[in-house]
Order: C-alpha cells, then structure tokens, then sequence
C-alpha cells in the first residue's frame, strides 16, 4: 500500500478517482464510507497539493495516480513518525488491535495539538485518524469510533485555529501597513510638493544644497533629510 501506516483506506485508489469525485451526486469515493467522504476527499486533495508543491497548483491532477498515492503516502508516513519522535512512542502497526491502536492514536493527537506541528503533519495525523475510523466503523466497532471521533474533531479544532491565526497575524500586518500608511501620509505629501518646487525652481539656486539650507530653513525640514530627498529624486528620472 502507498502508505505503510494505513489499514483501510486505499490511496491508488483514492486518486484514481478524486478529481471526479462530488459528494452530492456520488459515488463513494474508493472503499471509504460515505458519511467521510467530504472530509477526507478535502484533506487528501490539500496533501495531494503538499507533494507536489513544487509544481503549479493541482499540479497532481497531470500525474498518474499511482505516483499521487505514493508522494502522498510518503508525506503522511513522515508526518506521523516525526510526531510520533516527539511523542516518543511507535505508529501502531495494521495488525495491532483496536485498544491499543486508539490508546497510541491518542498520544499522537495529544501531542500533536500541544507541539511545534505544521499544518501539513497536522492533516496527514487526521487522515490518519480518518482511516483508522473508517476500519472501526467497518467492523462495526462503534464505540471505539465515537473515540476516534473525538480525536478528529480536537485535531479539527487545532487545524481551524492555526488557520485562524494565520489569517490574523495577516489581517495585523495588513492594519499595521494601512496605519503606517496614514502616520506617514503627511510627509509623503510635504515631500511631493517639495520636490515638484525643486524640479520647477532649482535653476533659481546654487544647487541641492543651497535649495535644502534655504527651504529647509523656510519649512522647517533638516537641510540633510531634504537634500536626500533631493538625491533619490533625481535618481528615479534618470
């Protein structure tokens, strides 16, 4: 399978028919269960952009899907040892029961919620998590699934928030750029017009430093912050 860690869900599959994939009209996507199939179709196609972040966006979509499941499958088995070094504990194997399986899975969350994690590790853990739930719900081990469950939606909740505070730190950047903006609007407009009156006057003066002593002077501006003025004015016509 194009991820060692997973025991249901079939990758090759998966991107055989991802980009055909509606969750309105059907049909299932691959052996997942319908109820799943929006979010995981979601979170698979964001890893599928992961590997392949180098080319352009849905870049995945020209390649075969064998080599999609596989550059995926990669990137999920890294984010989840990565985690699970963290955590120091070992990625359950397909053959560990589900006590034990759940019991791990939730020593990964935690940590996982807590640490230093990117968003993409964060995604391959809940797809993990998604597959994991898939295999309960097909052995009809319902109560275990209500405990993956739970795990989804804290990784979920994490994932929401990093996005939330990306989205922040952008809008605190943006404000901060219009407010310098406006901090600095009156001197950008004491500026233009003085350096309109130096191209329409400085045949009336010695030079740059006579207009900066003498304007300088007039307006109250530092002869040498005028004189650079001056400088970087006549650089940009040249």
């Amino acid at each position: 399978m194009p991820c060692a860690y997973f025991r249901y869900i079939n990758l090759l599959e998966v991107y055989e028919q991802l980009e055909g994939y509606t969750f309105y009209s059907g049909p299932d996507l691959s052996n997942i269960q319908y109820q799943f199939g929006e979010s995981l179709s979601w979170c698979l196609e964001e890893l599928s952009n992961a590997a392949f972040n180098e080319c352009e966006e849905d870049a995945w979509k020209t390649f075969p899907a064998i080599e999609v499941a596989t550059a995926v499958g990669s990137v999920i088995e890294a984010s989840l040892e990565r985690i699970a070094k963290v955590a120091e504990i070992s990625i359950p194997s397909r053959r560990a029961s589900a006590r034990t399986a759940i019991f791990k899975l939730a020593t990964l969350s935690i940590h996982a919620s807590f640490g230093d994690f990117d968003y993409w590790q964060k995604i391959s853990l809940m797809v993990y998590q998604y597959d994991l739930l898939c295999w309960l719900y097909s052995k009809n081990k319902i109560e275990e699934a209500f405990e993956v469950c739970e795990l989804i939606l804290k990784t979920r909740g994490d994932l929401q928030s990093d996005f939330t505070l990306s989205l922040t730190s952008a809008k605190q950047s943006e404000i901060a750029s219009e407010r310098a903006k406006k901090r600095h609007a009156p001197t950008n407009k004491v500026k233009t017009d003085l350096m309109s009156e130096w191209d329409n006057t400085s045949n009336e003066y010695k030079g740059r430093a006579d207009f900066a002593r003498i304007i300088g002077k007039r307006d109250g501006i530092k002869e040498r912050t005028l004189y650079e003025w001056i400088a970087a004015h006549e650089k940009s016509k040249a």
